[in-house]
């Protein structure tokens, strides 16, 4: 229900959130394993009331999330399209949203239903759905729709094999800034403390800023901007800390602890949002969850490649030892990201119907 000028600020404040999830995590470890330091001290197995503390607690937002969003209903133009086939669907949805916004639902929606859409309505579910499969084909069997979806999927792909893989080596920026600690002189206490506070520290300094930049500038700059320049920043830094890791650590702890938090920000100022905002708005309505959600499974893809294929090669040579090769992988990746982001039209300031062609014939 958000307008063409603060959809893209709703959408990023949505995300934005996920950065506070960030430092709520090693803070919540921070505090239980405060509350059982004596006894994690007195004995280590007391770590396992801790974990299960600590994973306890965070089911908490989790099922708040689910209780709320059960309690949601969809926007009137998904309503109008997943009724199409059931006319009594069509008059329960309508009814829903009008109890929501006090109006009548229908006419909301009327001027921005496709026209053969409207009649569609009174067909048998069945064949509906199979419309649906086959307008899918259709659409995106032009290039200038797919390349849409490549564009989108490709940049998330990208960008979540650096994400994730760089935030899973936070072990090396830990000890950089001097939190790791020291496994077999320190208490166990005092050893996860010191970690968790490191963890804090790091995305305080660039993570949860770069996601409010984002929110504040998204209708300015506009989303595939923000995309470009976080994409072509992060590629130069990947670049830098790639080929002159070990330099960078010798001379000076500080200067990679800058270097590392400038790319902290600019992955949040960045692809990490609007590799979510852009596949919402980008995609006709009747494939929009559908185009977005095949956007999020390449991203999850990229998350496992990290972590289950280059993450593996970390310690070649010994610890760490790889590390800077990992970071010019990075950088191909966050390139790649930046040439497909051109495949992807701007959004800003533009209805949902000019972005996408949601024309008579694919209906």
């Amino acid at each position: 229900y958000s307008r063409t000028e603060n959809r893209g600020k709703l959408m990023a404040g949505v995300f934005a959130w996920q950065g506070f999830g960030n430092v709520l995590a090693p803070l919540v470890s921070l505090i239980v394993t405060v509350c059982f330091a004596a006894k994690i001290d007195s004995d280590v197995l007391y770590l396992d009331y801790v974990w299960r503390i600590i994973i306890g607690v965070g089911c908490i937002p989790g099922v708040a999330t689910l209780y709320w969003r059960l309690r949601m209903t969809d926007s009137s133009r998904f309503q109008n399209v997943a009724a199409a086939g059931d006319p009594e669907t069509a008059e329960s949805l309508g009814s829903e949203d009008e109890k929501l916004l006090g109006t009548d639902a229908e006419s909301m929606v009327s001027a921005d239903e496709p026209s053969g859409l409207s009649e569609q309505r009174g067909q048998p579910a069945d064949s509906s759905r199979r419309g649906r499969r086959k307008t899918f084909r259709q659409y995106f069997g032009e290039w200038r729709h797919l390349k849409v979806l490549l564009g989108t999927s490709i940049a998330w792909f990208a960008l979540d094999v650096a994400f994730y893989g760089i935030n899973l080596n936070g072990a090396v920026v830990i000890d950089a800034i001097g939190f790791a600690g020291d496994l077999y002189t320190d208490k166990p206490s005092q050893f996860i403390i010191r970690n968790c506070l490191g963890n804090i520290i790091i995305n305080i300094l660039g993570s949860v800023p770069g996601y409010w930049i984002t929110v504040f500038t998204i209708e300015r700059l506009g989303r595939k901007t923000i995309q470009l320049v976080g994409f072509a920043v992060l590629t130069v830094l990947y670049v830098i800390l790639g080929f002159a890791y070990s330099q960078i650590l010798a001379k000076s702890s500080g200067a990679f602890i800058f270097l590392f938090s400038l790319a902290q920000l600019f992955q949040n100022f960045g692809p990490n949002v609007t590799t979510f905002v852009i596949p919402g708005e980008v995609f006709p309505t009747r494939f929009r969850a559908t185009a977005h959600g095949i956007s999020a499974a390449a991203g999850k893809l990229g998350a496992i490649v990290a972590q289950g294929g280059l993450l593996q090669l970390t310690d070649i040579g010994g610890k760490h030892a790889w590390i800077d090769h990992l970071l010019q992988v990075f950088a191909l990746f966050m390139f790649v990201g930046f040439v497909v982001t051109f495949w992807i039209p701007e959004s800003k300031g533009r209805s949902l119907e000019e972005i996408c062609d949601e024309s008579e014939e694919y209906f």
